[in-house]
C-alpha cells in the first residue's frame, strides 16, 4: 500500500463513504425475498429474489466501514502532529477587555 498525503486521504475518505452508502443501499434492497400480487383480481405475481449473497454484501460493508474508521484515525493522528506553516497564535487578537 502506498503512502498518501492528507489531501489524497480526504479524497479517498470521500470515495470510501460514497461506496459505503452504495453497499448499504444494495444490501438493504437485496436482503429479502419479496412476493407481490397485483392486478384487478390479484392474478399477476411479482417475485423478487436476492441477486447477491447477503453475507458477502455484509462482509463488504463491514470491510469498507473498517477502512473508513482506520483512515479517519490515521488522519486525526497525523493532523495532531502537523504544525501550521507561517502562523503563530496571538492571544491579543481576541481583544480581551480589561
Amino acid at each position: 500500500m502506498a503512502q498518501i498525503t492528507l489531501n489524497e486521504g480526504l479524497a479517498w475518505l470521500k470515495t470510501l463513504k460514497k461506496r459505503h452508502e452504495e453497499l448499504i443501499a444494495l444490501r438493504n434492497e437485496n436482503a429479502h425475498r419479496e412476493r407481490r400480487f397485483y392486478g384487478a383480481t390479484a392474478d399477476k405475481e411479482l417475485v423478487r429474489e436476492p441477486v447477491y449473497d447477503v453475507k458477502v454484501l455484509d462482509k463488504s460493508v463491514t470491510r469498507v466501514a473498517r477502512e473508513i474508521r482506520l483512515l479517519e484515525q490515521a488522519m486525526k493522528s497525523t493532523n495532531a502532529k502537523t504544525v501550521i506553516d507561517g502562523y503563530s497564535q496571538d492571544d491579543t487578537a481576541l481583544g480581551e477587555l480589561t
